[in-house]
């Protein structure tokens, strides 16, 4: 784990991105034919990230394939800084794939952030991908009410919508290059009764659960 890490440095680096970010929203392209969104999560063990990307056929939530890619930690958690941790294990599993993700979905925040550059914004302008954030916290904004629906205002925009499931709050934030209102339906589209997050990251989080449980054993043995 990194001890030269430079915190102030790197919230400096997410301001001046974050003006690339609000850029690309101001005229998103539509996003038709959807085929492939990959969801991303992680899970840790022994000073290493686990990073799983899973890719979901759009129409059906099959799983067509997913990749794993296994870092050491970077930096310790610092909330508004999780790209810093999270996002170089995620970029290497998308980029693993054998197919190309369509949409990225991450369980966090895109511009409904400190500094408009959450974890979904992060990666989405990497690898310069719509993307979208769906959070089961709040991390930043004002909530307020929109004809009858709620949403988050960050930044002096309307940066996320917050959706009940399953009885929780769910934060969709637009991430990259993408409208709030197809964010929203593509996360809505990706809901499954029985799951308290999208398809995507559901999968992407087992995954990762698994295969840290699977490799904690095996080092036991």
């Amino acid at each position: 784990m990194s001890r030269s890490f430079d915190y102030r440095r790197a919230m400096r680096v997410q301001r001046i991105l974050a003006e690339k970010v609000f850029e690309s929203l101001k005229n998103p392209p539509q996003l038709n034919n959807i085929r492939y969104v990959a969801g991303v999560d992680a899970a840790f063990y022994d000073g290493r990230i686990i990073g799983v990307a899973a890719l979901i056929e759009y129409e059906t939530h099959r799983l067509v394939e997913y990749s794993v890619v296994e870092k050491e930690i970077p930096i310790p958690y610092v909330p508004g800084l999780l790209a810093f941790r999270e996002a170089p294990a995620y970029t290497a599993a998308i980029l693993k794939l054998s197919r190309e993700p369509d949409v990225l979905m991450v369980d966090g925040h895109g511009v409904s952030h400190p500094r408009g550059l959450g974890i979904a914004s992060h990666l989405g302008l990497v690898l310069d991908k719509p993307s979208i954030g769906v959070a089961k916290k709040k991390l930043y904004g004002e909530e307020t009410i929109i004809n009858g629906e709620h949403y988050l205002k960050a930044h002096g925009i309307i940066a996320a919508k917050i959706i009940i499931h399953r009885g929780k709050k769910l934060y969709v934030s637009m991430g990259y290059r993408i409208s709030l209102k197809q964010a929203v339906e593509i996360a809505m589209k990706l809901l499954e009764p029985k799951y308290n997050l999208p398809i995507p990251t559901h999968i992407a989080d087992q995954l990762s659960k698994r295969i840290r449980n699977e490799r904690r054993k095996r080092k036991i043995k």
